[in-house]
């Protein structure tokens, strides 16, 4: 007999090319490291996608973004996530502080 199971849907999904290459960018920019992280689990939850977001002098991770069905979450480290719209909605919000 075979049991018959669904899988949950993940509560992260994976960006699309163009979102990469624009936080790639910004990223470069603000002189950050970007990683992207694929089947990622983090408290029980799944991800198939997670962008990290890296201070270049301690190596910190200072945000993670993941695109929910909804749209865009980013969220810093030490802080609540906050829901956005599109990437560039969430980048904009995001002002590295010096190390």
């Amino acid at each position: 007999m075979l049991l018959r199971t669904t899988a949950a849907a993940p509560k992260g999904l994976s960006f699309d090319i163009a979102d990469l290459l624009l936080v790639r960018a910004w990223a470069d920019f603000h002189e950050l490291r970007m990683e992207v992280e694929l089947d990622f689990t983090a408290e029980g939850d799944e991800f198939e996608e997670i962008i990290g977001l890296f201070s270049p002098a301690t190596g910190f991770r200072r945000w993670m973004i993941w695109r929910s069905a909804d749209g865009i979450v980013a969220q810093p480290m030490v802080g609540r996530p906050r829901a956005f719209q599109a990437v560039a909605d969430a980048l904009e919000t995001l002002i590295p502080a010096q190390d």
